[in-house]
């Protein structure tokens, strides 16, 4: 084997060492993020049991509930969103194992729902303020436009968003929230259940005209 042969090998092998690293690496740290978001999801499960524990320990003493609710929902429901984003951040790097984001992925949306009609009662039984969308997206400019609206929104007033990826894969939850709201096009935004904005809604449009 001449001197090139011998040079062309050694270097073929360090360039495929450090391409298996790297994928080691990578597949490590998916597996990092993931049960790292177990984790979260975990804690979200948990602020939500919590509450309904309260909820019903409160049950017959309004002003005790409503204290409670106004004190916690906000928080637990931001603490949510965030997570929701991570979620996508994570699907979007497209290397995990399927069954198990699935699996997180619903998990979150049953949290996701619960959180929403916990919202709803709160609404109704303290004359609550809180504005609530939910906000059916996918990969379109226009849904990422929409998201970032909303997101902009939530900074400074009190809309609570539970955010649905429309390509999601065999989710009951979603499937059962496109039927009732009849979600046909995204972005699909709905308002405190009774205004549906198809299609994209600028900022003021949606705090002047829809919010207030």
């Amino acid at each position: 084997m001449d001197v090139v042969q011998e040079s062309f090998l050694r270097a073929a092998s360090f360039t495929l060492i450090i391409l298996l690293l790297g994928v080691m690496v990578g597949l490590q740290m998916d597996d990092l993020r993931q049960s790292y978001l177990d984790d979260e999801i975990r804690q979200s499960d948990l602020d939500t049991e919590t509450f309904n524990v309260l909820e019903q320990y409160a049950e017959d003493n309004p002003d005790v509930y409503c204290d409670l609710a106004e004190a916690q929902l906000p928080e637990i429901s931001e603490r949510s969103a965030q997570l929701g984003q991570r979620l996508e951040r994570f699907d979007e790097q497209g290397r995990y194992d399927q069954d198990e984001y699935n699996y997180l992925r619903d998990r979150y949306y049953n949290n996701q729902l619960r959180l929403y009609m916990m919202l709803s009662e709160y609404r109704g039984e303290c004359d609550a303020d809180e504005d609530k969308a939910l906000f059916f997206f996918d990969d379109s400019t226009d849904s990422q436009r929409q998201g970032a609206v909303l997101d902009e929104i939530v900074r400074d007033t009190d809309l609570h968003v539970f955010a649905f990826n429309t390509e999601t894969e065999s989710s009951l939850i979603l499937n059962t929230l496109e039927i009732d709201y009849n979600v046909t096009e995204t972005p699909t935004t709905v308002i405190n259940d009774d205004e549906k904005i198809e299609g994209f809604i600028s900022e003021g449009e949606l705090r002047h005209e829809v919010l207030e």
